[in-house]
């Protein structure tokens, strides 16, 4: 059983950064706030030259464009006096793109949350293969992991946020559709590089502090128990 013991809290050790990422990720990805800060913060309204509630309107039929089955987001708009399409073909591939990048994140994201939660009930509180203050020394190394990640991933970014941005791109699509105009292309016009390189920050910031209480946490508990008399290694009852 120590061989099962052991993958079981590798596997919590990974888990855990995966999961607090992927769920900020997730959550700024479907809050209302995030795309009205877009709009409103960075001069959306008058770059595209769409009015802002429809702005606000288009950006709540993109959110659920993300969660539909619909194959090609369909958004039009009033401009100059007529009713068009807001992103172009171009746009609505890159669009297509995301959306698939955006289910695999989010199914990352569920399996992550919901193995940690596993873990916890089923390892150490249920079967006790896994003792608690293990389990918050498994909770420490997977919280350092986060905030080690997060770090690299600021100090690759001090390189310049834009060529950052561009070999994260490159690395996730296939093609060049991600690729806009600034002048013509309404996707970039909204979601600026300046409004991606706060949400980044943002979503890195958040990440950490949580990661930063749970190793504090986590890092009393396993000195308040240190002081103890070590615990017995508890295994399942069967009779």
């Amino acid at each position: 059983m120590s061989a099962f013991r052991n993958l079981a809290s590798l596997l919590f050790v990974v888990a855990l950064p995966a999961a607090l990422l992927t769920t900020n990720i997730r959550f700024m990805a479907n809050e209302p706030r995030v795309y009205r800060y877009a709009i409103d913060d960075f001069g959306a309204v008058t770059t595209t030259g769409v009015a802002r509630d429809d702005l606000i309107r288009a950006m709540g039929e993109l959110r659920a464009y993300f969660k539909s089955g619909d194959e090609a987001a369909t958004i039009r708009v009033n401009q100059q006096g007529r009713e068009q399409p807001l992103f172009n073909p171009r746009e609505t591939e890159h669009l297509k793109d995301v959306k698939v990048r955006f289910n695999l994140q989010n199914r990352v994201q569920e399996f992550s949350v919901l193995y940690v939660i596993t873990y916890i009930a089923a390892v150490v509180l249920w079967s006790r293969e896994v003792s608690v203050r293990r389990l918050a020394v498994g909770a420490m190394f997977g919280s350092s992991l986060t905030i080690a990640a997060i770090g690299a991933a600021g100090a690759f970014g001090l390189s310049g946020f834009d060529s950052a941005w561009t070999k994260f791109h490159e690395l996730i699509f296939s093609n060049d559709f991600w690729l806009l105009n600034p002048r013509t292309d309404h996707l970039i016009q909204i979601f600026t590089p300046e409004f991606w390189q706060n949400m980044v920050f943002f979503v890195g910031l958040l990440s950490a502090a949580e990661a930063a209480l749970i190793l504090l946490v986590s890092g009393l508990y396993v000195g308040a128990t240190s002081r103890r008399a070590p615990e017995p290694e508890l295994a399942p009852s069967f009779g």
